[in-house]
């Protein structure tokens, strides 16, 4: 049976229906659909020979080239093997004994709070309210004492954007009631106006965590890093185990930065065909298709349909086309689902197939 916890499972659905994974079309996984920047494979194959030797300890290059990017100071920021290692080893430095997690979130971010055995609590979205955050009640509610909060922006999987304005609020509200707040960006690059890169760094107990996996088209590669006051770094660096980041990632992130033209093309094509694709299905009877800031759009189904996200799923998956059901995270119902913005062609796929099940 195929595992769905996450999305991107294509080589295992392949494996399972015995078809090649250039047979299906990967709308689960939220991936640039642009590919990655151009020359990036043979800057990889240049430096192959840098694996040679054990990889810089401190990804000294790379940060460098990360902090001119954000116009940001070295010190401010900390690499890793994708950002959900930091979700896995800042609780075991911080040892946090009560967390909120803004909800529906990323699993990792209470798996990783499990390890130091911190008692996890929730901080709900709801449907009725197209999932947006309430900042005054989530204020209101910090004042009940917690150590660490966990906040998605834009949201995964729901892709709702909470003003800068009022992410800034909440994260002075935490850091006067002693809370460390963790700001997960790993979307924000589609919306990079609206990240608080810059103002974390005044902080003295928040961060940020950035991805390069989504908008950079390298999952496989694994990059990611935290953005916060240095001395704050200095701290939480002291759980982090060596040379988790290898010396070929170190050198072909640091290439992608570069790719200035690739990087508006990206945002500006992701606009363009996310409109497209929320039109056409929110124009298809049976689904309540929520805006998003990001690469993906989120959906519920209809009641009145009697059709959980899992039959559709399975249903789309006859037609080789793959998305997330969105019923194992906390807090939705068996009705919702997500789905990346691909290309034209392969959005027209699955609106056709979306409207074949429901009409």
């Amino acid at each position: 049976m195929v595992k769905r916890e996450h999305g991107g499972n294509v080589d295992e659905l392949a494996r399972d229906r015995g078809v090649g994974e250039d047979e299906l079309v990967d709308f689960s996984a939220n991936i640039n659909p642009l590919g990655y920047p151009q020359g990036l494979k043979q800057k990889i194959v240049d430096d192959f020979d840098c694996v040679l030797n054990y990889p810089d300890l401190d990804s000294h290059d790379l940060t460098a080239a990360l902090a001119a990017y954000h116009d940001l100071d070295p010190a401010n920021i900390l690499v890793g093997n994708g950002s959900t290692e930091f979700m896995y080893w800042f609780p075991l430095a911080i040892k946090p004994k009560r967390a909120l997690i803004v909800s529906p979130a990323f699993s990792e971010y209470e798996r990783g709070l499990q390890l130091s055995k911190t008692n996890i609590t929730f901080f709900e979205t709801t449907e009725e309210e197209g999932f947006a955050v309430n900042g005054a009640a989530l204020m209101t509610r910090l004042d009940k004492g917690y150590d660490i909060l966990y906040v998605c922006n834009p949201a995964n999987p729901t892709g709702t954007l909470i003003p800068k304005e009022t992410i800034l609020n909440i994260i002075h509200t935490a850091e006067k009631r002693g809370t460390t707040t963790v700001i997960d960006e790993a979307f924000i690059d589609f919306v990079e106006e609206e990240s608080v890169k810059k103002e974390i760094c005044d902080c003295s107990r928040s961060v940020v965590l950035r991805s390069m996996t989504k908008f950079f088209g390298i999952p496989g590669l694994r990059l990611g890093y935290a953005v916060a006051r240095a001395d704050f770094l200095e701290t939480v660096a002291r759980g982090k185990p060596p040379w988790t980041v290898n010396a070929l990632v170190q050198r072909a992130a640091g290439a992608a930065l570069e790719a200035r033209d690739y990087i508006d093309r990206t945002r500006t094509f992701i606009r363009g065909e996310r409109d497209v694709l929320f039109t056409r299905l929110s124009a298809i009877p049976g689904l309540n298709v929520f805006p998003g800031a990001a690469n993906y759009l989120f959906a519920t189904i209809d009641e009145k349909k009697e059709m959980t996200a899992g039959e559709l799923w399975s249903r789309l998956l006859d037609d080789g086309i793959v998305i997330r059901d969105c019923s194992n995270y906390r807090g939705l119902s068996e009705r919702c689902f997500r789905v990346a913005v691909k290309g034209r062609a392969d959005n027209e796929k699955l609106i056709h197939a979306v409207r074949k099940v429901f009409t």
